[in-house]
């Protein structure tokens, strides 16, 4: 385009000149300075929450147990769990196998009984065991049963006093201080265990069944009620 001319009065030609801020590629240069500008804030917001990302991934790990805070009650609770106690002794361990079991008998109308876990324990070395019914004899392990009974009516139920029979022929009476049965009324449930001693095991697979023996019982004004009397007899297939 041709830049307009003008002539004054006294013949003397001029042109005319285009302010600056009319000129384009002043308003290219301002435009793409704005560009520029806005270019580099946006990177710094991004630098600012890449670096706030990266300082909020910290290392993890499992608390330690000096991060716990170790303790002689610690060490007395790790001791605990390679120990059993019975009637205040307390015998190490080598090893242990809990069964889940579903055992429930309501063949005598006067109670529900279950035994719901059962673990055999494996002796470190073999110990003396003084039986109140058998006398001292030396044991390798020994065989927990876990019962719950809910009775229907008043009733006397005994299972620790029970017998046991295990799978290699041993049989041995219930004679340890766990009392938590006798009598027990209606609409009440107890539980509790039975810890019963064994002479030889192997290990604690090697026992394959346990058979327990155990008499209940309430009382009656009628002599002619033969079911005031029951003695339970089952046997647990360990597998």
């Amino acid at each position: 385009m041709s830049k307009k001319q003008f002539v004054d009065k006294d013949g003397n030609k001029f042109v005319e000149v285009t302010p600056w801020y009319k000129k384009w590629w002043v308003w290219v240069i301002a435009v793409l300075a704005i560009c520029i500008i806005i270019w580099a804030i946006g990177g710094s917001g991004n630098d600012s929450t890449n670096k706030s990302n990266t300082a909020s991934k910290v290392a993890a790990h499992n608390t330690t147990s000096e991060e716990k805070g170790k303790s002689q009650q610690g060490a007395a609770s790790s001791k605990a769990s390679s120990s059993i106690t019975v009637d205040d002794d307390q015998y190490d361990i080598s090893d242990k196998k809990a069964y889940s079991v579903d055992y429930t008998n309501e063949n005598w109308s006067a109670a529900k009984v279950s035994v719901d876990k059962v673990t055999v324990y494996k002796l470190t070395k073999e110990h003396k065991y003084d039986s109140a019914n058998d006398g001292k004899f030396n044991i390798s392990g020994f065989v927990r049963l876990h019962f719950i009974i809910s009775p229907t009516r008043d009733i006397d139920a005994y299972p620790t006093q029970g017998t046991v029979i295990y799978s290699n022929g041993e049989q041995h009476e219930a004679d340890s201080m766990e009392s938590w049965d006798g009598e027990i009324a209606k609409g009440v449930t107890k539980s509790g265990n039975v810890t019963l001693p064994i002479q030889k095991l192997e290990n604690v697979k090697s026992l394959k069944t346990v058979r327990f023996k155990f008499d209940t019982d309430y009382e009656t004004n009628n002599d002619d009620d033969d079911n005031s009397d029951h003695t339970y007899d089952f046997t647990i297939n360990l597998q």
